[in-house]
């Protein structure tokens, strides 16, 4: 996964999964930082290649957390862990 194609999955997503009171390129930023930082320590350390589908899914666990349900069953624990990851930057700092 490129950086340039996970820029482009991240902004497609615009304010789906914003909380409402967040700048969407801050929280874009973030998303994209992390995400990064998340596929090089994994192909790092495992060797494992993080896909744009795991970060498809991995969404699907923040929009969910941010929403107060439980993280889908069927996540990985990578894609579980990126989107905690996320969650944790997005509320830890929020005003």
């Amino acid at each position: 996964m490129s950086a340039d194609s996970l820029k482009l999955l991240m902004q497609s997503l615009g304010e789906a999964i914003v909380p409402h009171n967040a700048d969407p390129r801050g929280v874009v930023s973030v998303l994209v930082t992390e995400t990064l930082r998340f596929r090089d320590k994994l192909k790092a350390e495992t060797g494992s290649v993080f896909t744009v589908e795991d970060t498809r899914l991995a969404l699907g666990g923040l929009e969910a957390a941010l929403g107060g349900r439980p993280m889908p069953l069927n996540l990985s624990s990578e894609q579980r862990s990126l989107a905690q990851i996320w969650f944790d930057r997005l509320t830890t700092f929020k005003k």
